[in-house]
């Protein structure tokens, strides 16, 4: 009888046992999901925070890797400093952000669906200008991702796309050395900071790839209305002009890059630009240097064209 009644006992002591696992299991769950949560919605506003533009930011949904730590929020508005009304984002994802350093040494940001109506004062300028091209509100997406060394004041610019629907989309990796980081985003309120940063600015590399989808076209057409031709006569004049420089041209890396890009224009597609010095080059010899020729030479520029896909 004592042995059956102990392993009664000890079964029930083990479903008592695996009942408080259970609950301690799912609040210890629970704590570490509200604190990730409260976390990550700290780190969504130093993100806001940081851009120095963005005065209130608000969300439907926001959810977190536990692992991966990547913060992903919907339904977003973003309300910019002296801007009209929000701009409305499908999703924001922070994959990687500095909350260490005033201003972070490192960041991945994403975010995607932004749409801006014409109508919003961030606009100004630029929507009478789209509408003359044929497009209507704005939809885009925006990806960047940097490192920066803040003794070195080195910068890589792992990515900086921007895809616009119906537009084009344009992707940017640069290595930038002696760049003031701080110094740059105080330009806005200190535009004489710019006598100081640029000098000391230099450039080892730059890559730049854009893809087409309807952009030129439309701007050729667009050029062609201002200038009273058919596009077809104005696109002829551009090429004619690019004709006679590449017939002047006696260096031949010049010449490859008007000849390039003289095939985007006539059959806009894809068109990468390489710039890859041997060394650094200081924005101040650039800005010195009268020849641009001589600017190409030693930035090392070079472009490949690609038709468009059918």
């Amino acid at each position: 009888m004592c042995r059956h009644n102990g392993g009664k006992m000890t079964r029930k002591t083990i479903g008592i046992m695996a009942g408080v696992l259970l609950v301690l299991g799912a609040s210890v769950y629970l704590g570490l999901k509200f604190y990730i949560e409260k976390d990550a919605q700290g780190r969504i506003q130093d993100w806001a925070n940081q851009t120095g533009r963005i005065s209130k930011i608000a969300y439907q949904s926001l959810d977190v890797g536990l692992f991966s730590k990547t913060i992903q929020v919907s339904q977003v508005s973003i309300q910019i400093k002296g801007v009209n009304s929000p701009v409305a984002v499908d999703r924001l994802i922070l994959h990687t952000f500095d909350i260490k350093n005033e201003m972070p040494s490192f960041m991945h940001v994403e975010i995607q669906g932004i749409h801006i109506s014409r109508d919003n004062s961030l606009m100004k300028g630029i929507s009478p200008v789209l509408t003359q091209l044929g497009y209507a509100d704005i939809s885009a997406d925006v990806e960047y991702a940097y490192i920066y060394e803040p003794l070195k004041k080195d910068l890589e610019i792992q990515q900086l796309r921007v895809s616009i629907s119906d537009m084009g989309k344009v992707e940017i990796s640069a290595r930038i050395n002696n760049l003031d980081l701080a110094t740059l985003k105080a330009v806005p309120d200190n535009p004489l900071s710019l006598i100081a940063l640029i000098p000391a600015v230099a450039i080892s590399g730059i890559i730049l790839d854009y893809q087409d989808n309807s952009f030129v076209p439309r701007l050729l057409e667009l050029g062609a209305r201002q200038s009273g031709q058919r596009s077809e006569q104005f696109i002829s004049v551009i090429t004619g002009q690019l004709n006679s420089e590449i017939q002047r041209q006696n260096q031949p890396a010049v010449k490859d890059m008007l000849l390039t890009f003289q095939k985007f224009l006539v059959n806009p597609g894809h068109i990468k630009v390489t710039v890859s010095p041997v060394r650094p080059v200081p924005l101040l010899t650039l800005l010195m240097e009268k020849d641009p020729n001589e600017r190409i030479r030693v930035l090392n520029v070079s472009m490949n064209y690609q038709e468009p896909i059918k």
